[in-house]
């Protein structure tokens, strides 16, 4: 089941990149990101409101708080890094995120990898960056704040699954997106930024409803799966996903290395799910 959840959240993280992709051409990355905080609240409070899940204990809020700082960071991170620099030069250092998740897994939650696996997920990282177009185009500042983004989302998922032990999806969903809503319109406020959207609402509501389904799902395999292992699994799925997307529908040139790069992907993508599917 933890298997479903994971390609579940794999594709929904890539429609939601693609439907994200369209919305940002008319609005601002802040006023996206604070819209899909503030919209998932009602979704999760209705969704915990009818579930089984109660408060959750004293043990929940410290990883639950941290989680929410790092999140919050790093959707700053990525926010500034994308108004400074061409997301196509910046988003392939997202890539490095899965290393982190794995190394802060190990010694926050002692979770481990197999040597093949870990040379598969690092061969699988190489190939996501050399099909997203290499490293070699990014420098200075937008760099160092993609490197933060992987921070907060590597070290978040971490936090995640610690807090998830003590709580259900749905109540600590609305916790997350609570924080995370104060957080933006803080920042927002202090900054000056563009934190409304320009268009109608109601176009925001599909992304919104394939961001929550991405993080329900993937918080749902976190109870099975290590943290790098889902990380790993998601940026591969996403980038070819991403390369399928801009083909069919932008009409997006596909290099013949991106496709090699990308049959390496698919090919470490059951090394380093190997374990769960012996099962």
């Amino acid at each position: 089941m933890a298997l479903i959840f994971l390609f579940a959240s794999a594709l929904c993280w890539t429609l939601f990149d693609l439907a994200r992709k369209t919305l940002a051409s008319s609005e601002s990355p802040l006023a996206l990101t604070l819209a899909f905080n503030v919209g998932a609240i009602p979704l999760y409070a209705t969704a915990w409101f009818f579930s089984s899940e109660g408060v959750a204990p004293a043990d929940y809020w410290v990883p639950s708080f941290i989680a929410a700082v790092l999140a919050a960071i790093a959707a700053l991170g990525f926010i500034t890094a994308l108004k400074l620099g061409d997301i196509a030069r910046v988003i392939p250092v997202l890539a490095l995120t899965p290393v982190i998740s794995t190394l802060a897994a190990g010694v926050i939650l002692n979770e481990s990898m197999t040597l093949l696996q870990w040379l598969a997920m690092l061969v699988t990282i190489v190939a996501i960056i050399g099909a997203q177009g290499g490293l070699h185009h990014v420098r200075g500042k937008p760099f160092i704040l993609m490197l933060l983004v992987c921070f907060g989302w590597g070290l978040g998922i971490v936090f995640d699954k610690q807090a998830l032990a003590h709580s259900g999806p749905f109540f600590h969903g609305l916790v997350q997106t609570l924080a995370g809503s104060v957080i933006l319109m803080l920042f927002a406020v202090t900054t000056g930024l563009q934190a409304r959207l320009t268009g109608r609402v109601i176009r925001v509501i599909p992304a919104l409803l394939i961001f929550v389904g991405a993080v329900v799902f993937q918080w749902q395999a976190l109870a099975d799966l290590d943290a790098g292992v889902i990380e790993t699994v998601k940026r591969s799925i996403g980038i070819i996903g991403a390369l399928l997307a801009g083909a069919l529908i932008f009409n997006e040139q596909v290099s013949r290395a991106q496709i090699l790069w990308c049959l390496v992907i698919l090919t470490g993508i059951p090394v380093i799910l190997q374990p769960e599917l012996s099962l």
